[in-house]
């Protein structure tokens, strides 16, 4: 085995009770070529519409939804803000993208291709394969969100660019009841996103979801921030359904209660929010939050940065083989101002103590490394909290 470094998520930890780096993603599509412009299976970076349209990318009938998708995209985040996207052949179904072939899956060459700057993922499926409902949507979703799981495990242990994947709750019968609990899974790097800006009987027939607007908000703000967060103001989006209902008259929150992203709205405020942002796992889990993955696989990608430096260094040792403590020390400076000065806002911390930067990094001196040559570091990062549930007591107020 190679000498390397080896980083582990650390779960269990919160016990949670009931343009940027960071938002530069990759959209994957059922695509249809264009002579003379856009390719299949071949990564392409934009960062504006007119990238789009220099790729001859139209909103015609083979590409209507990738074009809608990135439209999309850019009312939500703004010119200048990086994408990759990736057309794969209708014939192939979202599961299949995310299945290696002769060791390497479809996406992976997005993400390569990219090298490694991708922080997110997005499908957007237009499959000529006729969608088999089952449970409440395609079968092919949750068969794709496992294989996407493995892949993100699979990707972070060999890359060290870990990222997430949010697919389409796609071909969603409307039905509520139907639905598999997201919470019953173990899928905490990925999400499943119902409601779209157009709707399931329309001209265009949308069986998908509005990746392009999630994708957007997202990267529009730091990691840290959740996409629904409503001090940011509502979406760019002037409708949302849920199949052929608009999102106000839908129990969006039975859907949400399954562990689905999806859309609201909120009394008192024009348009539409995201409701929250979870992830297809056990609440319980510290990364069941898209914002607190984010957050902790930008904190993955700077300790490695910081602590390949050391890799195959002369590690000064005392007598019984420990580490000196002054080395030690060395190495969790590095990783703890390499995170800080990187992360900054986004790592939470009491900005009226200069001593407080919000990571810890701790190489345990006694350690044998003239032994094992392997030095044990542990990294923690605080998260945020965030007011997801408001108790107020209200009342009257007398002077007896």
């Amino acid at each position: 085995m190679k000498p390397k470094i080896s980083i582990g998520f650390n779960n269990g930890v919160i016990g949670a009770v009931t343009p940027l780096d960071t938002g530069c993603f990759g959209i994957v599509a059922s695509a249809v070529a264009v002579v003379g412009g856009f390719q299949l299976d071949t990564a392409y970076q934009v960062k504006s519409m007119k990238d789009v349209a220099d790729l001859k990318l139209t909103d015609s009938i083979d590409n209507h939804r990738l074009f809608k998708a990135l439209s999309e995209f850019y009312a939500e985040a703004g010119a200048g803000s990086e994408v990759w996207i990736y057309g794969i052949a209708k014939t192939k179904k979202v599961s299949e993208w995310f299945t290696p072939v002769a060791g390497i899956a479809p996406v992976e060459n997005l993400l390569n291709s990219a090298k490694g700057k991708i922080r997110g993922l997005f499908t957007v499926n237009d499959s000529s394969v006729a969608p088999t409902v089952t449970a409440g949507m395609d079968d092919d979703v949750l068969i794709a969100a496992g294989k996407a799981q493995t892949l993100f495990e699979n990707y972070t242990a060999q890359k060290y660019a870990p990222y997430f994947t949010i697919l389409e709750g796609y071909a969603y019968s409307g039905v509520k009841t139907a639905l598999t609990d997201l919470s019953a899974l173990d899928y905490n790097a990925v999400g499943i996103l119902i409601g779209d800006t157009e709707t399931l009987s329309g001209v265009t027939t949308s069986k998908g979801a509005a990746v392009g607007v999630l994708a957007g908000r997202l990267a529009a703000f730091p990691a840290k921030v959740n996409a629904g967060k409503v001090n940011n103001g509502a979406l760019a989006a002037p409708t949302l359904f849920i199949n052929d209902t608009p999102v106000e008259n839908y129990d969006c929150e039975a859907l949400y209660d399954l562990g689905y992203i999806t859309f609201t709205t909120h009394q008192s405020r024009a348009g539409y929010f995201v409701m929250d942002d979870p992830l297809a796992c056990d609440p319980d889990d510290d990364y069941h939050y898209l914002s607190r993955r984010r957050t902790i696989n930008e904190a993955f990608r700077f300790s490695y940065d910081a602590l390949l430096d050391f890799l195959l260094d002369e590690v000064p040792a005392n007598a019984d083989g420990s580490i000196i403590a002054t080395y030690a020390k060395t190495v969790e400076s590095a990783v703890e101002r390499k995170i800080f000065n990187s992360m900054g806002d986004d790592l939470s911390r009491d900005v009226n103590d200069l001593n407080d930067t919000g990571v810890k990094c701790f190489v345990d001196p006694t350690q044998n490394i003239v032994t094992s040559s392997r030095m044990e570091v542990v990294v923690s990062i605080r998260p945020f909290g965030y007011n997801r549930w408001i108790d107020v007591v209200l009342g009257f107020e007398l002077n007896n």
